[in-house]
Protein backbone atom coordinates (compact mmCIF):
# COMPACT_ATOMS: atom_id res chain seq x y z
CA UNK A 1 0.00 0.00 0.00
CA UNK A 2 1.06 3.62 -0.75
CA UNK A 3 2.55 5.93 1.86
CA UNK A 4 0.51 8.50 2.87
CA UNK A 5 0.46 11.85 0.68
CA UNK A 6 3.77 13.87 0.68
CA UNK A 7 2.59 17.11 0.85
CA UNK A 8 -0.86 17.74 2.42
CA UNK A 9 -1.51 20.76 0.10
CA UNK A 10 -1.71 21.82 -3.67
CA UNK A 11 2.22 22.06 -4.72
CA UNK A 12 2.69 25.69 -5.83
CA UNK A 13 4.99 26.17 -8.68
CA UNK A 14 8.53 28.24 -8.01
CA UNK A 15 8.13 31.52 -10.11
CA UNK A 16 10.27 31.17 -12.96
CA UNK A 17 14.13 32.83 -12.67
CA UNK A 18 14.59 35.66 -14.15
CA UNK A 19 17.39 37.23 -16.14
CA UNK A 20 18.99 38.69 -14.19
CA UNK A 21 18.91 35.65 -11.75
CA UNK A 22 20.39 33.46 -14.31
CA UNK A 23 23.25 35.87 -14.46
CA UNK A 24 24.17 35.75 -11.42
CA UNK A 25 23.54 32.25 -11.00
CA UNK A 26 25.76 31.47 -13.95
CA UNK A 27 28.56 33.86 -12.31
CA UNK A 28 28.18 31.16 -8.60
CA UNK A 29 29.00 28.40 -11.27
CA UNK A 30 32.02 30.22 -12.67
CA UNK A 31 33.12 31.30 -9.24
CA UNK A 32 33.55 27.61 -8.75
CA UNK A 33 35.06 26.34 -11.54
CA UNK A 34 37.49 28.93 -12.20
CA UNK A 35 40.94 27.41 -12.01
CA UNK A 36 43.42 29.27 -9.73
CA UNK A 37 46.87 30.70 -10.52
CA UNK A 38 49.89 29.05 -8.53
CA UNK A 39 49.28 25.89 -6.12
CA UNK A 40 45.64 24.03 -6.24
CA UNK A 41 42.94 25.45 -3.91
CA UNK A 42 42.28 22.98 -0.48
CA UNK A 43 38.36 23.11 -1.70
CA UNK A 44 35.77 21.70 -3.38
CA UNK A 45 33.13 23.44 -5.54
CA UNK A 46 31.37 22.27 -2.77
CA UNK A 47 32.88 24.25 0.06
CA UNK A 48 32.61 27.62 -2.71
CA UNK A 49 28.45 26.16 -2.47
CA UNK A 50 28.34 25.98 1.24
CA UNK A 51 29.91 29.38 2.03
CA UNK A 52 28.01 31.19 -0.71
CA UNK A 53 24.66 29.55 0.88
CA UNK A 54 25.83 30.16 4.69
CA UNK A 55 26.79 33.72 4.18
CA UNK A 56 22.81 34.39 2.62
CA UNK A 57 21.36 32.41 5.43
CA UNK A 58 23.16 34.22 7.67
CA UNK A 59 23.15 37.96 6.21
CA UNK A 60 26.02 38.89 7.41
CA UNK A 61 29.12 36.95 9.14
CA UNK A 62 32.46 37.01 10.01
CA UNK A 63 35.60 35.17 8.44
CA UNK A 64 36.35 33.22 11.19
CA UNK A 65 32.68 32.00 11.93
CA UNK A 66 32.43 31.14 8.31
CA UNK A 67 35.28 29.17 8.40
CA UNK A 68 34.11 26.83 11.49
CA UNK A 69 30.90 26.85 9.68
CA UNK A 70 31.91 25.00 6.55
CA UNK A 71 35.02 23.66 7.90
CA UNK A 72 37.64 25.69 5.91
CA UNK A 73 41.03 26.76 7.13
CA UNK A 74 41.80 30.48 7.05
CA UNK A 75 43.59 30.55 4.16
CA UNK A 76 40.50 28.82 1.81
CA UNK A 77 38.24 31.12 3.49
CA UNK A 78 39.88 34.06 2.04
CA UNK A 79 40.42 32.42 -1.72
CA UNK A 80 36.53 31.70 -1.63
CA UNK A 81 35.97 35.25 -0.58
CA UNK A 82 38.25 36.20 -3.16
CA UNK A 83 36.66 34.73 -5.93
CA UNK A 84 33.16 35.58 -4.65
CA UNK A 85 33.95 39.18 -4.45
CA UNK A 86 35.52 38.87 -8.03
CA UNK A 87 32.25 37.25 -9.41
CA UNK A 88 30.56 39.99 -7.99
CA UNK A 89 28.02 38.09 -5.72
CA UNK A 90 29.71 39.14 -2.46
CA UNK A 91 31.75 41.31 -0.27
CA UNK A 92 33.81 41.85 3.04
CA UNK A 93 32.89 45.01 5.54
CA UNK A 94 34.27 45.21 9.17
CA UNK A 95 31.36 43.71 10.32
CA UNK A 96 31.82 40.52 8.23
CA UNK A 97 30.96 39.43 4.53
CA UNK A 98 27.70 39.84 3.03
CA UNK A 99 26.25 38.66 -0.44
CA UNK A 100 25.78 41.94 -2.52
CA UNK A 101 23.14 41.97 -4.92
CA UNK A 102 23.76 39.76 -7.81
CA UNK A 103 24.41 37.77 -4.99
CA UNK A 104 21.48 38.06 -3.44
CA UNK A 105 19.73 36.93 -6.86
CA UNK A 106 21.85 33.91 -7.11
CA UNK A 107 20.95 33.23 -3.44
CA UNK A 108 17.23 33.41 -4.00
CA UNK A 109 17.22 31.35 -7.54
CA UNK A 110 19.20 28.54 -5.69
CA UNK A 111 16.88 28.66 -3.33
CA UNK A 112 13.97 27.81 -4.72
CA UNK A 113 15.57 24.61 -6.32
CA UNK A 114 17.91 23.10 -3.40
CA UNK A 115 16.64 23.09 0.46
CA UNK A 116 18.82 23.58 3.48
CA UNK A 117 20.53 20.34 4.94
CA UNK A 118 18.91 19.08 7.70
CA UNK A 119 20.18 16.31 9.85
CA UNK A 120 18.02 12.80 9.86
CA UNK A 121 18.94 10.62 13.81
CA UNK A 122 18.73 7.33 14.45
CA UNK A 123 18.51 6.21 10.28
CA UNK A 124 20.24 3.76 8.56
CA UNK A 125 19.38 5.16 4.86
CA UNK A 126 23.14 5.60 4.03
CA UNK A 127 26.25 4.71 5.54
CA UNK A 128 27.86 6.82 8.53
CA UNK A 129 27.08 7.76 12.04
CA UNK A 130 25.99 11.59 11.11
CA UNK A 131 23.47 11.60 8.40
CA UNK A 132 21.92 14.81 6.96
CA UNK A 133 19.55 15.08 3.79
CA UNK A 134 18.77 17.51 1.52
CA UNK A 135 16.33 17.85 -1.60
CA UNK A 136 16.58 18.93 -5.37
CA UNK A 137 13.56 20.45 -6.26
CA UNK A 138 12.57 18.56 -9.47
CA UNK A 139 16.32 16.97 -9.49
CA UNK A 140 14.19 13.02 -10.53
CA UNK A 141 14.58 13.33 -13.96
CA UNK A 142 18.77 14.35 -13.77
CA UNK A 143 19.45 11.49 -11.45
CA UNK A 144 20.91 7.88 -13.53
CA UNK A 145 21.99 5.61 -11.09
CA UNK A 146 22.59 7.57 -7.88
CA UNK A 147 26.40 6.55 -7.90
CA UNK A 148 27.08 9.73 -8.95
CA UNK A 149 26.14 11.36 -6.12
CA UNK A 150 27.07 8.84 -4.23
CA UNK A 151 30.96 9.35 -5.51
CA UNK A 152 30.78 13.40 -5.43
CA UNK A 153 30.02 12.95 -1.75
CA UNK A 154 32.67 10.14 -0.89
CA UNK A 155 35.09 12.73 -3.14
CA UNK A 156 34.98 15.66 -0.28
CA UNK A 157 35.16 12.72 3.17
CA UNK A 158 31.52 11.43 2.94
CA UNK A 159 31.23 8.13 4.13
CA UNK A 160 28.31 7.45 1.43
CA UNK A 161 25.27 8.77 0.06
CA UNK A 162 21.86 7.09 -1.54
CA UNK A 163 19.91 9.55 -3.88
CA UNK A 164 16.07 8.63 -3.50
CA UNK A 165 12.96 9.39 -6.38
CA UNK A 166 9.61 11.08 -5.25
CA UNK A 167 7.51 8.98 -7.25
CA UNK A 168 3.56 10.34 -6.47
CA UNK A 169 3.47 9.42 -3.34
CA UNK A 170 6.76 7.03 -2.55
CA UNK A 171 10.16 7.02 -2.13
CA UNK A 172 12.21 5.10 -4.73
CA UNK A 173 15.38 4.49 -5.52
CA UNK A 174 16.86 4.28 -9.03
CA UNK A 175 17.39 0.81 -10.01
CA UNK A 176 16.01 -0.74 -6.68
CA UNK A 177 13.00 -0.35 -4.79
CA UNK A 178 10.00 1.05 -5.76
CA UNK A 179 8.42 2.13 -2.40
CA UNK A 180 11.07 2.46 0.43
CA UNK A 181 8.19 2.46 2.97
CA UNK A 182 7.24 -0.22 2.61
CA UNK A 183 10.37 -2.16 2.07
CA UNK A 184 12.53 -0.71 4.56
CA UNK A 185 10.21 0.50 7.11
CA UNK A 186 10.98 3.11 10.16
CA UNK A 187 10.75 6.65 11.05
CA UNK A 188 13.34 8.32 9.08
CA UNK A 189 10.87 8.47 6.01
CA UNK A 190 8.13 10.37 8.34
CA UNK A 191 11.21 12.99 9.27
CA UNK A 192 12.36 13.27 5.64
CA UNK A 193 8.24 14.16 5.18
CA UNK A 194 8.27 16.76 7.83
CA UNK A 195 12.01 18.36 7.45
CA UNK A 196 11.82 18.29 3.60
CA UNK A 197 8.03 18.34 2.57
CA UNK A 198 9.23 16.84 -0.92
CA UNK A 199 6.85 16.77 -3.92
CA UNK A 200 6.75 14.30 -6.97
CA UNK A 201 9.76 14.51 -9.01
CA UNK A 202 12.33 15.57 -6.07
CA UNK A 203 15.45 13.88 -5.32
CA UNK A 204 16.78 13.09 -2.36
CA UNK A 205 20.08 12.93 -0.90
CA UNK A 206 20.63 11.17 2.07
CA UNK A 207 25.06 11.57 3.16
CA UNK A 208 26.35 9.93 5.90
CA UNK A 209 29.94 10.86 7.82
CA UNK A 210 31.33 11.10 11.28
CA UNK A 211 30.28 14.38 11.37
CA UNK A 212 27.41 16.33 10.54
CA UNK A 213 29.94 19.15 8.80
CA UNK A 214 31.03 16.72 6.53
CA UNK A 215 28.34 15.12 5.85
CA UNK A 216 26.33 18.12 4.91
CA UNK A 217 29.51 18.81 3.06
CA UNK A 218 28.77 16.14 1.11
CA UNK A 219 25.21 16.38 0.58
CA UNK A 220 25.93 20.10 -1.20
CA UNK A 221 28.62 17.84 -3.71
CA UNK A 222 26.23 15.42 -4.60
CA UNK A 223 23.43 17.57 -4.94
CA UNK A 224 25.51 20.05 -7.37
CA UNK A 225 25.92 17.17 -9.47
CA UNK A 226 21.72 17.57 -10.48
CA UNK A 227 21.97 21.21 -10.42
Amino acid sequence: MAGPSLHPCKRIKAPPESPTQLQSTARLFGAMDRKAVGPSPTFARAHLLMAFLTIGKRGTIGRHALAEETGLGEGSIRTVLKRLREAGLADSAASGCRLTRRGQEAYSAISTVLSPTTLIEGTRLTMGSSQVAISIRGGAARVRSGIEQRDSAIGVGAAGATTYIVRGSRFTIPGGSDDCERDFPGKAWGALRKKLRPGDGDAIIVCGADGEGTASLGAFSAALSLL
